[in-house]
């Protein structure tokens, strides 16, 4: 059976963002030939050829890689591999036997030149070729050599697009590639020298690696699923990284890689290390399990990504889930895991240096903007990681609030087994355990869910205080339905609004229990009425269920409220008192229906009327309202009354007094925050 070079190639997945990859098949196969020989002394050396740059002092882009080396080289049985489709000759060295396929996906040809030992000789032979994308056979004869020592050069000639626009075209870059690439061979004090050089400069790369990778290397060791894993930390100092960087890496060698920040928020930044030398950090991850399921092209782990179904969190998606052929896998996400907790364990002290200037901040935030938050600063250690460093009031607002979600949600669940599952007679003590604990988890969460509704009050009495406030410019004050809006939303019923946009306590506490309330809507459109009326009260408020059942309760009485424009002077039909007036009779008048349209009785035909008027006490509105003999309430901000006649009970409150009140009634509320007071 024959196989197509140029099919294989084609077949040859080499994405473009590894555009040196085939430079690192080259290099490997120089390790492995060096390994091969034995003896000391040895030496790798890769030289790149450029274009001519067009930019004046910038490097041109690279156009092919020489690899030299000191190895065994082309003998027949490295030959007879080399021909060979998915030669297993290097199997037990983690070789795929499709290295120089590679090469073919990202250049034109390879030219080979290889000065080997013959055995039990001192002679050498040399093999000389061009490997191209073609099924002819390569020559086999080997020719006597004129070296005096064995010498075998791979040359990567004609970068194809896009790799060649994709390869860094700075040196030090390509170097510090090379050694992240190769980074546990790099650590064999006895491995060869090597070197990396263009036309201008030449690199010394294990003296690159001494300086920038291994003077503060460190190695760590975990387990998951009864496989054994290495964890080398590298500091990346200066220009060779731009961020933190986790490598898995199989038979020594760079397979995929992860922005460490992805994971670990703590990790956006730079890290400072005592003397004040900033860095990134590389995390490089090994293990057998990872050798045997590299993919043949070394660019992926044939493992699940997820962890299978029965490990999953109850919140994982079922898209999530492997296929059935990775049922029985360990997942990336599994070696992930284990290699998250190995980071934060060698990088614990920085870590906790960025957490404790994170807790300064949160604390900072909590006690000055945040004070609903206050209950889980003794949890701050559950979510601490999750904040990133130097983060914003906005980042940190989401953050709490997406942890109090998150402990609201767990305590639901809770409590729902906790109600299925009553305490059986051996387990007893322990169900009441779990019940006394929930209990106390529960009130620190409520304590947490009323202290937001302090702060939305203290929040709406900041609004209507500054809509209160007459424009210095125009000397104008805000309308009337800015106010309307403010306590409850126009045009709209309690069937509309949740209950968090309904303001009613601003008026009055108890004005917030009510059945029904429709805001600026005419009374021919008040569904429990059948009315031709065209009133259109500012607030309509109904204080029992208008037969939501059939034995439910009549209709008891009813609520009416008027907004007036602050500062207003005059009223030229009729005064805001003789208004509601009427609009009680209009309503008293209607037919009332329930809610399945049938016709309903009130308790009787004189229920009792609660009116509130607010509107600014300018003289024109005092002297009506005196002249109906209401009584001045004992702060002279306003008015009260009883008209026995319509059975209704009246209040006019000036703007002051309703801001003024509603100050003093949550002003001890707002204390036990810490919340600034303006009462007026």
């Amino acid at each position: 059976m024959k196989a197509s070079i140029a099919g294989r190639i084609r077949n040859t997945n080499l994405p473009k963002t590894k555009t040196l990859l085939p430079l690192f098949e080259a290099v490997m196969n120089s390790f492995q030939a060096i390994e091969e020989a034995g003896g000391q002394g040895h030496v790798i050396r890769i030289i790149a050829e450029r274009q001519g740059s067009l930019d004046e002092g910038k490097p041109g882009p690279i156009e092919a890689f020489t690899v030299i080396d000191s190895g065994i080289g082309f003998t027949d049985a490295n030959f007879d591999s080399f021909e060979t489709v998915d030669s297993p000759y290097k199997a037990t060295r983690g070789g795929k036997g499709l290295g120089r396929f590679l090469w073919l996906k990202a250049f034109s040809r390879v030219e080979v030149e290889s000065h080997f030992r013959v055995p039990d000789t001192d002679g050498l032979l040399c093999r000389k070729f061009s490997f191209v994308a073609s099924d002819e056979d390569l020559p086999r004869k080997a020719l006597p050599s004129d070296r005096q020592k064995p010498e075998t050069s791979v040359r990567l000639v004609g970068y194809r697009t896009p790799y060649v626009d994709e390869c860094p075209r700075q040196l030090d870059i390509i170097a510090q590639r090379l050694i992240g690439h190769f980074l546990p061979l790099f650590l064999d004090p006895d491995g060869p020298a090597l070197t990396l050089s263009d036309s201008a400069d030449t690199i010394d790369l294990r003296e690159f690696f001494r300086d920038n990778f291994q003077t503060f290397a460190t190695k760590r060791s975990f387990s998951v699923g009864g496989h054994s894993f290495t964890l080398s930390g590298f500091r990346l100092r200066g220009a060779l990284a731009d961020h933190h960087e986790l490598v898995y890496a199989a038979h020594f060698r760079e397979v995929i890689t992860e922005r460490l920040a992805k994971f670990l928020s703590n990790l956006k930044n730079k890290l400072n290390d005592p003397g004040n030398t900033s860095f990134y950090y590389l995390a490089f991850v090994q293990g057998q399990f990872l050798d045997d399921k590299v993919n043949s092209e070394r660019t992926d782990f044939s493992i699940p990504r997820e962890a299978a179904a029965s490990d999953r969190d109850a919140g994982s998606s079922a898209e999530d889930a492997p296929s059935e052929l990775f049922a029985d896998e360990i997942s990336l996400k599994a070696i992930r895991d284990g290699a998250l907790a190995a980071v934060t364990e060698d990088l614990k002290s920085f870590l906790d240096a960025i957490n404790t200037q994170k807790e300064a901040a949160l604390t900072s935030y909590i006690a000055e903007d945040g004070p609903q938050y206050r209950v889980l600063m003794k949890y701050k250690g559950e979510f601490i990681d999750d904040i990133p460093p130097q983060a914003s009031k906005t980042e940190m607002e989401m953050a709490l609030h997406r942890q109090l979600y998150q402990r609201q949600v767990r305590l639901k669940q809770e409590g729902a087994r906790i109600l299925s599952e009553p305490a059986a007679a051996d387990n007893t003590q322990e169900y009441y355990a779990r019940l006394q604990k929930f209990v106390e988890d529960e009130n620190e969460i409520g304590k947490t869910s009323l202290a937001q509704y302090i702060v939305h009050r203290r929040v709406i009495l900041e609004l209507l205080e500054k809509y209160l406030t007459q424009d210095p410019d125009t000397g104008d004050y805000g309308l009337e339905k800015t106010v309307h809006s403010l306590v409850f939303p126009m045009r709209a019923t309690s069937d509309d609004v949740p209950f968090e946009q309904q303001n009613l306590w601003i008026i009055d506490e108890r004005l917030t229990f009510h059945s029904f309330l429709s805001s600026d809507v005419r009374l021919d459109q008040v569904q429990p009425l059948e009315t031709d009326s065209l009133s259109r009260p500012d607030l309509l408020i109904f204080n029992h269920p208008l037969a939501f059942s059939e034995d439910a309760e009549p209709l008891q009485s009813m609520v009416v409220i008027e907004f007036k424009k602050p500062d207003r002077t005059a009223y030229q039909d009729e005064d805001p008192v003789t208004q509601v007036y009427r609009m009680v009779r209009e309503i008293r008048e209607s037919k009332k229906k329930d809610r399945q349209g049938r016709y309903i009785r009130p308790a009787n035909q004189n229920i009792p009327a609660y009116c509130y008027v607010i509107c600014d006490l300018t003289p024109p509105v005092e002297i009506r309202i005196q002249n109906m003999g209401a009584r001045r309430t004992p702060d002279n901000l306003g008015y009260y009354g009883f008209n026995e006649t319509l059975n209704a009970y009246y209040e006019v409150i000036s703007y002051t007094k309703l801001l003024s009140d509603a100050q003093k009634r949550n002003r001890v509320l707002f204390e036990k925050l810490n919340l600034p007071t303006t009462d007026r």
